[in-house]
């Protein structure tokens, strides 16, 4: 371990139970925006890939429609 993070742990192993909380919530939050714009990124390359990265708003919505009547129409015959 180095030096670095040892002292990290120290200093975190000192905080109060309050601010251990704040700490963790805002770990959190900063991994979840962390792994939302790798998701993101991994999600622009496909669309650049499919050639789909330029569509218009309108067009994703028309194709979304399209994709939620096919399946309405599948689950729920008649």
């Amino acid at each position: 371990m180095s030096a670095r993070v040892e002292e990290l742990a120290q200093q975190i192993a000192s905080l109060s139970d309050a601010d251990l909380q704040v700490l963790f919530d805002r770990v959190e939050e900063l991994a979840f925006r962390r792994e939302l714009h790798v998701l993101s990124d991994r999600y622009r390359e496909r669309l650049k890939r499919q050639g789909d990265l330029n569509k218009s708003a309108e067009e994703v919505m028309r194709t979304l429609k399209l994709i939620r009547e096919e399946i309405a129409a599948r689950e729920y015959p008649g």
